[in-house]
């Protein structure tokens, strides 16, 4: 009977040796406190946009505690900004097994599903959701996965066309009189019809944005843009400069590569400007941008372009003109007000030296977000030029601008698609020749339909 009790003793001690370490683990302080520690930090990951990062972590998390319910719901979200989409939905389902009634998680795995392109599994998805949670509507659910399938469709495309009037306190940018003093002339010089002239008018504008990603979860893109801009003043007074209406018109192309954290692009432009189709300026070459997401509130930018120019009734000015710019964009509050502050250097090599210049433009433009659909934009901006001549042949003084504009720009949103647009804008141009001396103030009001 002894052999019996000895072997019985001996699988006892067996088996409790071996739960020993199971119940260690979870009564190790110092282990709980690094589980503790890195779920924090994986969430902070997370948080910061640094998705794929989060991702590994949790997965070393999820060995450490693989029924822990903070870290199988960081994981799936994790995955699922990472583009591990088959990881995000098996985390997900694995939660699901644990709480099969918490709708919310219904909702996030399909959103997952319309990243994977399963709008079918994403309507299941929300079905239950809505079983769950009577207050989701088939309406709803319905129009959320109409946005998602827009969202992450691989041919983009939204745009804008809008209408107005418009008032323009001095729509030929000229000086406050037609008697201007230039240089150390001693008698003042009468310019026909340079004073400024104010006029009434209205406005019409289309913009179209597209993007063709080059395969499914490809982080490339084709880019290009066309926009369509005409103004009309009603003073019969602007036809003697032909300035009383005018024309803008630009079409690019481009690539763009999307990261979870950058954004950079490269694009191919053609602009044009006509005022009454009677003198025109047209503009071709490259333009780029590069944008760091260094936290999610935080963004730096850097942008700049090259243009070669051509005027048609004023081929002095014709040469290549350029700017190069840096700028830091920052989100706040709970309503994710924008504010974006910036500074840029500008150049310009013309075939007359006189008209040839380079300076600089600090500018600072805020968006704060009001309750009732409205949205206030205040911007300010400061720019110095020097040209590498005298204004004109009277002047001895190479010619230096300053130029300030303040404005300020409402939106009313009347519904995802419409909105009524409303702003102000002031510019003082100030320089040493009297010729480039002018105010202007322009108010506008109009509706604008988003697509």
């Amino acid at each position: 009977m002894r052999i019996p009790v000895l072997l019985l003793l001996a699988a006892f001690f067996l088996v409790f040796f071996q739960a020993v370490p199971l119940w260690a683990v979870s009564a190790d302080p110092a282990r709980s406190l690094t589980l503790e520690q890195g779920k924090a930090e994986a969430a902070s990951l997370l948080e910061k946009g640094e998705a794929v990062k989060a991702y590994e972590l949790y997965m070393r998390l999820l060995r450490l505690a693989p029924e822990d319910d903070a870290v199988n719901l960081g994981l799936a979200r994790a995955a699922a900004r990472g583009k591990r989409w088959n990881q995000a939905v098996m985390a997900y389902e694995t939660l699901l097994e644990k709480y099969p009634r918490e709708a919310a998680l219904y909702g996030e795995l399909a959103h997952v599903y319309m990243l994977l392109g399963d709008r079918e599994a994403a309507e299941r998805s929300l079905a239950v959701m809505r079983s769950l949670d009577p207050s989701a509507t088939i309406e709803d659910t319905d129009k959320a996965l109409d946005l998602l399938e827009s969202r992450y469709s691989d041919l983009q495309f939204h745009g804008k066309l809008r209408a107005g009037l418009q008032y323009d306190s001095n729509a030929n940018l000229g000086p406050a009189s037609n008697e201007v003093r230039l240089g150390n002339f001693p008698w003042p010089v009468v310019l026909d019809d340079a004073k400024a002239k104010g006029s009434f008018g209205a406005y019409l504008g289309a913009d179209l944005d597209l993007g063709k990603r080059f395969y499914r979860d490809s982080p490339w893109w084709l880019v290009g843009d066309v926009r369509l801009f005409w103004r009309g003043h009603a003073a019969s007074s602007l036809d003697d400069s032909h300035s009383r209406e005018a024309q803008w018109g630009r079409a690019a192309v481009g690539l763009r590569h999307l990261s979870s954290s950058t954004l950079a692009e490269a694009r191919l432009k053609y602009e044009i400007f006509d005022y009454e189709f009677y003198q025109r300026v047209s503009a071709y070459g490259p333009e780029g941008a590069l944008i760091w997401a260094a936290s999610p509130t935080l963004h730096l930018i850097l942008k700049g372009a090259v243009e070669e120019r051509d005027y048609s009734r004023s081929s002095t000015y014709n040469g290549l003109y350029g700017w190069t710019g840096g700028y830091l964009r920052g989100f706040f509050g709970e309503d994710n007000h924008e504010l974006i502050w910036g500074i840029r250097h500008l150049r310009g090599r013309a075939d007359n030296r006189r008209y040839s210049h380079y300076g600089w433009e600090g500018s600072a433009a805020y968006l704060f977000k009001l309750p009732h659909g409205l949205e206030l934009a205040p911007s300010f901006s400061f720019a110095r030029e020097y040209y590498d001549g005298p204004a004109t042949i009277l002047e001895t003084e190479d010619r230096v601008d300053d130029r300030f504009r303040a404005g300020l720009g409402l939106t009313y949103r009347l519904s995802e698609s419409w909105a009524i647009e409303g702003g102000w804008q002031y510019t003082r141009n100030s320089s040493n020749s009297a010729l480039y001396k002018y105010e202007q103030h322009f108010v506008n009001a109009g509706l604008v339909w988003s697509f």
